[in-house]
């Protein structure tokens, strides 16, 4: 942990201090993010911080290296586990970790005690243990997890501190983090998701006032300072602690340039410290001791007083590893003051310094040696540097992807970089393809493979000698990540099959087959699909790779009946679609489980609750949805994997009229953290619940903003036939019969208005119903009454209830009630039995009117649809039928309002039962599949609402209040 200067005092921040103090004993304060200017006093503010907390708490230290000074990915979070390990030792480390971890590509230390690095040891594992370090410390006293200069963070430590913020909602756990606002570049965009969340707090450190700065003054000079010199200072500053410290140090010249204040920090310095200052400012931070020893060119005894002034004075401040300069900006003005003739002198003895060392090297300082070597001009050790880094970095550490793009950097302007290294630029690009696949560097990969096509391709620059299936699989490799972008993979992956055709099997082909296999489901190609898939499975099962084949079985599932009918010969096909499909499923099960693929897992989840809902089989897609969130729990793979999952769970609810459960799926917070499509998706199920039961402004604005979010990407088109429905619907309880048949007729215009029902006949058959119903709606649409696919017992209702609008006898209306009631669907069965008693009235057979009338009335109580309910009553007083038990109560509550307990919610309470359980935060999010996060949100709302500051509180007042009695007790 840094060694901050006792002689500068702190001025003007008792409100944070405290606000950082009481953020520890709070169970909703889950994050703190510090922001402020450069030398506005952050690191200041954390070192009181953790001094008052004593021994009180664990403090973890972390820094992320100053920008451009070459650090390694993860550097903070590198910095907190060498400084845990040292404080615990490496075996009590190793306690807190699952053997063979992925932490010990990071620390090899702890290899001695797990074993080295699993194989398939991924980004997510890595998180899951850290994570899980996090928590096992937290249960015995409070964790506060620093991490400073957050503005300098890499890509891999902002994806890393998004997982942790995301997930880190123990009440004993509290991360903080400073940054610079004006500097955040990529990270604005994690700052501003993060400040949604209630249990994130932002301090914003502001200048200090005139009297503040008076403060700071008199500190520094030992007296009181004069008016006029406070006032000077205070101008001159701005308010800012930093340059009040460097004007202390020459009250009476106050320098003109910001530069010239920042260099005033070196006044009254020996020689010898003077001769210590640039050697530092171009190693960088941190400084470590051996590396400056070898810089400067003073003995043993001297340089450690030259130090010791250096530290007294506090221009640099002591570290774990060695020392680093007070500020940055200090550092920054040194380095700049330098000559360029001695800034590459410095950065050549630096270079030669650490090339002495040859392999007792890690891998941080052969990444320093590449960065003096290139900044002294030696790009040929730059690049040989360069490289022996990678060789002891994992293959899928965002560390190798940096690493990799300084070579290519370094490439075309050293005259013979083969000769050098032994590889060619088209194997770097491939490495750094499959890096960012591995670490989710989507653009950074594609960019990458455009340039390796350029080599591979023939042409003018490409090798018209190339394997084809190297340039193969570089087209599927770009596809992958085109599609990462929603932008879908193009002509790539035809381009691969293609190069492919008539060779030997192959793992790369296989894998091409089951690309394309789930990008021509997404399309609605699911014949296609299934061709794919089957020829995957074929080669899987030939090669014995037990991940290809639980992919392409999963697959053949998610084609379904298209599948099953484009089989090849030798598949097995059941007695339904349905069950064809789901025996795939199981058998992906099967083989996802020996393959040991936690990802695996929760894909085959996924896509079984997708066709599960599309089949009609409900209570079954919620079962499935329920394994793929515990397995996404499990695997640390939640906020990736829950989003589609939560769809077809408020899917599911909803057609079995369980409304309220369907909106309870996802709160609000949940909902803003949710991805586009996702929050689409739900907008449309919802909006059908709020018109089912009469709230047509709701629904409206559902359509609304769900049609703004979907865009016109093709990816979006099932979604899209489903608000078309929802805004044809919307018209026609407007009474607006043209606007309804006007919406079906635009969605036949265009060359693949057709061809778009018929690749999603599920999403399409609604809007067939729809047709039956208006006057005027296009004749090709009613015309797929007739030729649209019934993969499902759904789409056969629905074919059903088309027969039945166009026929209008009651014996096509029972047809209709009979399959809405056989998969299960209560609103469809009441819509059925309205049409049922219509044409039974007028036929004369007031019996089979009566009871259709008095089922239907049931229902529309039941589910509180008042629209429906009205409806079967004007038909009886039309009819003039009588019905018992007509009344319908109102709708019941929306989940999220008030419940009458202390205005907590239906879902607030559950997660208050579990609290009184004991329960963390992470256990009761496992039990109601909800995220961490949002666990944490529950409990903070309900420590508010009942006024309590602990969960231990909350717990007792449930138990005094009886809130912990349910409906069934």
């Amino acid at each position: 942990m840094v060694s901050f200067p006792g002689s500068s005092a702190l001025v003007g921040r008792a409100a944070e201090v405290s606000a950082l103090l009481e953020a520890v004993d709070d169970d909703r304060a889950q994050t703190v993010l510090v922001a402020g200017e450069a030398g506005i006093g952050k690191s200041r503010l954390i070192a009181e911080f953790t001094e008052r907390l004593g021994g009180e708490a664990m403090v973890l230290l972390g820094r992320c290296p100053e920008l451009g000074t070459g650090g390694v990915a993860y550097a903070p979070f590198l910095a907190v586990l060498r400084g845990l390990v040292r404080k615990l030792g490496g075996e009590a480390v190793a306690t807190l970790l699952p053997p063979h971890p992925a932490l010990a590509n990071w620390l090899p230390q702890l290899a001695v005690h797990t074993g080295g690095a699993a194989p398939e040891a991924d980004r997510i594992r890595l998180f899951g243990e850290i994570l899980t370090v996090l928590e096992q410390l937290a249960m015995t006293r409070p964790v506060v997890l620093v991490l400073e200069d957050l503005h300098w963070a890499d890509d891999a430590s902002r994806e890393l501190l998004t997982f942790l913020a995301a997930n880190l909602a123990d009440a004993n756990a509290l991360l903080v983090g400073t940054y610079r606002p004006g500097e955040a570049g990529p990270l604005r965009g994690l700052v501003a998701e993060l400040r949604r969340n209630p249990g994130v707090h932002v301090l914003e450190l502001h200048p200090l006032t005139r009297h503040e700065v008076g403060r700071q003054l008199a500190a520094l000079l030992g007296r009181e300072p004069g008016s006029e010199l406070i006032t000077k200072v205070f101008e001159r500053s701005g308010g800012n602690p930093l340059f009040v410290e460097a004007l202390g140090q020459c009250p009476d010249e106050l320098p003109a340039d910001l530069a010239d204040l920042l260099l005033g920090f070196q006044t009254g310095l020996s020689p010898q410290a003077r001769s210590v200052v640039p050697p530092a400012a171009v190693i960088g931070s941190p400084i470590h001791h051996d590396l400056l020893a070898a810089t400067v060119d003073l003995p043993a005894d001297e340089l450690h007083r030259a130090l010791r002034e250096l530290v007294d004075r506090h221009l640099l401040l002591t570290t774990d590893t060695g020392y680093e300069f007070r500020h940055g900006l200090i550092r920054q003005a040194i380095y700049d003051n330098l000559l360029p003739v001695e800034r590459t002198a410095l950065h050549a003895r630096a270079a030669a310094a650490l090339h002495a060392r040859g392999e007792a090297l890690d891998p941080e300082s052969r990444a320093d040696l590449a960065r003096h070597a290139r900044a002294a001009g030696a790009l040929d050790q730059a690049l040989r540097a360069y490289w022996s880094a990678i060789e002891v970095v994992p293959a899928t550490h965002p560390e190798r992807l940096r690493l990799l793009e300084q070579i290519l950097t370094l490439w075309d302007r050293v005259p013979t970089p083969e000769q050098i290294l032994p590889t060619t630029k088209l194997s770097v690009l491939e490495q750094i393809v499959d890096v960012a696949v591995a670490c989710g560097a989507t653009e950074r990969g594609i960019a990458a493979a455009d340039a390796a096509l350029a080599l591979l391709v023939p042409g003018e620059s490409g090798d018209a000698g190339a394997d084809p299936e190297r340039v193969a699989r570089m087209y599927r490799r770009r596809a992958y990540l085109r599609a990462t972008t929603g932008a879908g993979p193009g002509e790539d992956l035809t381009q691969a099959l293609a190069l492919m055709e008539g060779t030997p099997d192959s793992v790369e082909r296989a894998e091409a087959l089951v690309q394309s296999a789930a990008a021509r489901v997404f399309q609605g190609d699911a014949v296609g699909s299934a061709v794919d898939a089957v020829a995957a499975l074929a080669i899987a099962r030939r090669l014995g790779a037990d991940a290809l084949m639980a992919r392409a079985h999963a697959h053949l599932g998610l084609a379904g009946a298209a599948a099953a009918g484009g089989a090849a010969a030798g598949e097995v096909r059941a007695d339904s679609e349905t069950d064809w499909a789901l025996e795939h499923f199981a058998q992906a099960h099967r083989a996802a489980a020996v393959a040991g693929d936690a990802r695996i897992v929760v894909d085959v989840a996924t896509w079984e609750s997708a066709v599960l809902v599309g089949a009609g089989r409900y209570e079954a897609a919620i079962a499935a949805v329920r394994q793929g969130l515990r397995a996404a729990h499990e695997s640390f793979r939640f906020a990736e994997s829950a989003p589609i999952l939560y769809v077809k769970w408020a899917q599911a609810l909803s057609a079995l009229g369980r409304w309220d459960e369907a909106r309870a799926v996802v709160d609000e917070t949940q909902f803003a953290q949710l991805p586009p499509l996702s929050r689409a998706a739900l907008l449309v199920c919802f909006a059908r619940i709020s018109l089912a039961t009469g709230d047509v402004r709701a629904a409206e604005e559902g359509a609304q903003a769900a049609g703004l979010l979907l865009g016109d990407s093709r990816w979006a088109a099932q979604y899209r036939l489903e608000l078309a429905a929802l805004t044809c619907s919307l018209a026609l309880v407007e009474g607006d019969e043209r606007a309804a048949a006007a919406a079906l007729t635009g969605l036949l215009e265009g060359g693949d208005g057709v061809a778009t029902l018929f690749a999603h006949p599920h999403e399409a058959w609604p809007l067939v119903v729809l047709a039956a119903r208006i006057s005027g709606a296009p004749a090709e649409l009613l015309a797929l009454g007739d030729t649209l696919p019934t993969a499902s017992p759904v789409d056969a209702a629905q074919r059903a209830a088309f027969t039945a609008h166009l026929a209008g006898t009651a014996a096509r209306w029972a047809e209709a009630v009979a399959a809405w009631r056989g998969v299960g669907r209560p609103y469809d069965v009441g819509i059925a039995l309205l049409g049922l008693a219509e044409s039974a009235a007028v036929e004369g057979n007031r019996v089979e009117a009566g009871s259709a009338l008095k089922e239907l009335t049931e229902i529309a109580t039941r589910l509180g649809a008042v629209p429906l309910a009205a409806a079967a009553a004007a038909v009886g007083e039309r009819a003039r039928i009588s019905l018992d038990g007509s009344a319908v109560r109102a709708p019941k509550a929306q989940s999220g309002t008030a419940s009458g307990g202390f205005g907590l919610t239906a879902r607030e309470l559950d997660v208050l039962r579990l609290v009184a359980k004991g329960m963390s935060n992470r256990a009761l999010a496992a039990e109601l599949f909800i995220s961490a996060n949002t666990a944490g949100v529950h409990v903070s709302r309900i420590l508010t609402k009942l006024g309590v500051a602990s969960r231990t509180e909350a717990a007792a007042f449930a138990h005094e209040h009886g809130l912990l009695i349910t409906a069934g007790d």
